[in-house]
This record gives structure tokens, sequence and C-alpha cells, in this order.
């Protein structure tokens, strides 16, 4: 308030000082120009002046607001079409992570070129369209954008195999894939998409070179891997035209996680060795693999061995005994017993065989060393009860399977 008053007092003293100067001696203007002249005094001059700039300095600032309103209309337009496109983008983007492909193709189509804040956005919507089975329109845009030239080549290509992939033209996704440089079929994408490849065209040996870096890049889809690495495994170790030792020394560098108790891997490579009678190295590997483990597959081949193979088993098959569950070891010792001339120790592990296991060729086995040993009787009744068995086992199977009919009919 203090400063107010004293800025009050310093105006009116101002004020003051003005009118006597006024009051004093008002001055003389004269403005003469073609014939038009003003006459005033010097203070009205310096107010009419004063006035004419002020207003001079209004009209400007008035044109230059009324000029930049265009301007500020356009940003505010560019501003709500960026918005636009960007809510479009991530929309799009979403439904694509959602495999919603037709919500993807539709909004990221809608996101201009000039517009994208990244050159994937025409690739996803591409790769949607193909998953939507519109390979006409996938096409279109993955031409456009290799002749804008804008997106990395290497990229429309992947989207382009992926395209192919999705129609189950495989040959042509391959060709695809294999005519990257080196360094694009090393990344994850491109080494998924040819194992994927791979594992639809059956190309085993491919697939198995490829697991090792899929499994590395993509640790969330480990059960998927694995089911793949089972079946490559399987299929390339029951392949007959590869040699033995090949197989051999392809099963020693398969994963650990394929060794396990029982595994298939194990089981194709044993029979594969036992169908080409390869009996030097079926013994080899059987010794290996007893002393681990008590494979159904393993303990059955041991009946697959001849007699001058087959005695060297004995020693690894006996710790297997007392966890015999289905009398497959009692068989392979009786076998071997048998092939060794140790008759009754034959016949009381065709027996305990029987007993654990129920099979079919147990009782078969034990009825033949019955009736060698002129036991009729037990041998034909042994022989009953397996035949009761199968029948049983056989009505039982019937009646599952229509039970099943009648559940898909109804």
């Amino acid at each position: 308030m203090t400063r107010f008053n004293l800025y009050l007092v310093m105006g009116l003293l101002a004020g003051a000082v003005v009118a006597s100067l006024i009051a004093e001696d008002s001055g003389y203007v004269m403005l003469r120009w073609r014939g038009w002249q003003l006459e005033t005094s010097v203070w009205l001059a310096l107010g009419l002046g004063l006035a004419i700039l002020i207003s001079m300095v209004l009209l400007r600032e008035f044109l230059r607001s009324t000029l930049r309103i265009p301007q500020s209309l356009r940003q505010w337009l560019g501003l709500r079409s960026a918005r636009g496109a960007q809510r479009r983008a991530d929309k799009g983007l979403a439904a694509f992570f959602e495999e919603r492909w037709d919500v993807a193709e539709s909004a990221l189509r809608k996101v201009h070129s000039s517009e994208a804040r990244s050159v994937l956005h025409p690739i996803y919507a591409a790769i949607a369209a193909g998953r939507r089975g519109h390979q006409d329109q996938a096409k279109k845009l993955l031409d456009a954008m290799e002749r804008e030239g804008r997106t990395p080549k290497h990229l429309v290509l992947l989207a382009r195999a992926e395209c192919f992939m999705a129609e189950e033209r495989y040959d042509e996704a391959r060709k695809i894939l294999t005519g990257l440089s080196g360094a694009e079929r090393a990344l994850p994408r491109a080494k998924k998409r040819l194992a994927e490849v791979a594992y639809a065209t059956k190309a085993w040996s491919e697939l198995i070179g490829l697991i090792a870096d899929v499994r590395g890049y993509y640790p969330v889809a480990n059960g998927l891997i694995e089911r793949w690495e089972r079946e490559a495994y399987s299929a390339v170790l029951s392949e007959q035209e590869r040699p033995a030792a090949e197989l051999l020394a392809l099963w020693r560098q398969a994963p650990e996680a394929l060794k396990q108790k029982n595994s298939e891997v194990w089981a194709s490579l044993i029979r594969n060795l036992v169908r080409r009678s390869e009996w030097e190295l079926l013994q080899k590997v059987l010794i290996e693999r007893l002393k681990d483990h008590d494979d159904k597959a393993s303990l059955d081949a041991v009946l697959a061995l001849p007699d001058r193979q087959v005695m060297k088993l004995q020693k690894v098959l006996r710790p297997w005994l007392d966890k015999d569950l289905d009398g497959r070891c009692h068989a392979a010792l009786a076998h071997i017993a048998e092939q060794d001339g140790r008759t009754q120790e034959a016949g009381e592990c065709w027996q305990k065989a029987y007993a654990l296991g129920k099979l079919p060729i147990y009782a078969a086995q034990w009825s033949r060393w019955l009736r060698s040993q002129g036991d009729e009787a037990r041998a034909a009744a042994i022989e009953r009860e397996a035949l009761n068995a199968l029948v049983l086992m056989e009505s039982l199977r019937s009646g599952s399977e229509a039970g099943e009919h009648e559940s898909a009919a109804g």
C-alpha cells in the first residue's frame, strides 16, 4: 500500500509539472503537405504521435495473430492425426499379439505410411492377412514394401516365408529362408521358422541341427521343442539306410532328457538294431544301458539276441531282479539260462515272469518248458488261463471302442 501511494504521489507530481509546462508555453507545430496544412500545439502533436504509434503496434499484433491461426489449426489437426495413428497402431499390434488376425490387419492397414512410427506396421499387417488366408492382400503389402525400400529386405522375406507357411507351402518357405544371408539365418525368428519348416517336412536331421539354437532363443517353448527333439531323434534312429555306427554316435550325442528310463528314442534305436540283426553292436549298447536303466525295450531285446551274445548280459541283468515288476527281467534271465543249458533255472524264471507279467509270450514259454518236462496237464492249464485272459482283454477293448463310437455319434 505504501508503494502504491508513493507511485501515486510521483505520478501527481509529474502531471503537475507537465501541466505547468503546458500552461506556461504550449508551443506551435505546423504540418503542410500538398495543400494540406495542420496547425496544433506541441503537446497535442506529441499525444497524437503517441496514439498513432500505439495503434500501429496493436494493428501489427492483430495481423500476426490472425495469420498464425491456420498454422495453429494445422498443428492441432496434425496432433489429432498422430494420436489417431498411434491408437490404430497400438490396437493393431495388440490384436496381432492376441492372434485376432482380422482386427490386426484392419487396424494396421489404416496406419498410413507417413504416419507409421515403425517399419514393422506393414510387416504385421501382411502377416495378419496371411494368417487370415488373404494371401493376395499379403502379397500386395509385401510387394509394396519391397518397392518402397523403407523396410529391411530380410524382414520382408521372413514375412513372405510365414505367409507361405500359413498356406502349408513349405518348399517355397524353405527356399526363401535358405536364401537369407548367414547372419540373417542366425536370427532367432529365422531359426525358429527353419525349425518349423523342417518339422513339417520331416527333415529330421536338419531339425536336430537347429533345435539347440531354438531352445536357447525360446526357453518358454521347451515343451514344444522337446516334442520336436523326441520325434526327430526317434525318426533318425529308426532309419534303415543310415549306418549302425552313425546311429550309435547320434544316440550318444542326444540330450540327457531323451535318455531317461523307457525312452522312446532308445526304444527306436534298439528296434532298428534288432531288425538289422546288428547283434554285436546291440550287445554292446545293452550292456552299457543296463548298468543304469532296466528299460522295457532293453529287456525285450535280450530275448532276440543269439546265444553267443546273450551270455554276457547275465551279470548286468541280475541287479534288476528285485525291481522287476512286470516279469521282463526274469524272462530275459530265463532266455539266458536256456541258452546256457540251465534248464531248471530257466523254468523257475519263466514261471516267475508269467506270475509277474501275465503276458501271453511268458505263458507260451513256461508251458513249453512244462511240456519239455512232461507236465502236459499243467502246461494246458497255463495255456487256457492265458487264452481266457486274451479273450477278456479283447472283449473289454471292443466294449471300450463301441462306447467311444456311441459317444461320438451322440
